[in-house]
């Protein structure tokens, strides 16, 4: 995976953000700058899971954090137990789970190869909209949505695929999630399939949101307050 620092400022406390399947800084970036200088947080974000794990010298420089959490949205919260950090206090999975293809816990894997396969210009931004909740939802969305190419987009989720099938990632973090941000209206990650794949933990349904949440849940801030109990 790749990762990147949103905001490096020296604090002693930090959330690590997963971003979802196929993008890239802009969603973060946006996340920031709707935050409040209160927000007293480094912030690392990472993506692009064609590869698991972070660079080999990052786990081992976060341990210098006094506090640290982390925020998961779609297939970032499975690429999330690959990363090799630990002392993770609370963790927020948002519209995912830890079996992306599943027909019980995640995509169905009908649909997950269907998308894969069919993956080309039109049907990028079909996906896009149904991840937005419809029309509205993407127009908005195109101001900050990822520049990466379609083609770079299916192969990731292609290399992701073949992660999940060869049952990656083999050894499990000694953390756990600890909340589940569940949108009533995913239509990418099904709500019945994360409501069962996130029975033993804390839950949060909201009957108006989509897969894409970051238009109700726009800040730093806002999502770290879901994990308060």
């Amino acid at each position: 995976m790749k990762t990147r620092w949103i905001q490096q400022k020296g604090y002693d406390r930090l959330l690590i953000f997963f971003n979802g399947w196929g993008m890239d800084e802009n969603i973060a970036l946006y996340l920031q700058e709707n935050t409040s200088g209160r927000f007293r947080h480094d912030v690392l974000m990472c993506y692009d899971y064609r590869s698991l794990g972070m660079p080999a010298d990052l786990p081992a420089a976060l341990k210098s954090y006094a506090e640290r959490t982390v925020v998961a949205w779609s297939l970032g919260v499975w690429a999330a137990c690959s990363a090799g950090i630990e002392g993770i206090g609370k963790a927020l999975a948002i519209n995912g789970t830890l079996s992306p293809i599943s027909a019980g816990e995640g995509i169905p894997p009908e649909v997950f190869r269907a998308t894969l396969e069919s993956y080309d210009e039109d049907n990028r931004i079909r996906f896009m909209r149904r991840m937005c909740g419809g029309s509205a939802g993407l127009d908005r969305f195109y101001a900050i949505a990822s520049r990466r190419s379609t083609a770079d987009q299916q192969d990731e989720l292609d290399a992701i695929a073949e992660q999940v099938d060869a049952g990656e990632p083999v050894a499990k973090p000694e953390w756990s999630f600890t909340h589940a941000l569940i949108g009533r209206r995913d239509m990418i990650f099904p709500p019945e399939a994360q409501e069962r794949a996130w029975s033993g933990i804390t839950r949060r349904m909201v009957n108006s949101l989509p897969h894409f949440p970051f238009f109700a849940f726009d800040d730093w801030e806002e999502l770290c307050s879901c994990m308060e109990d």
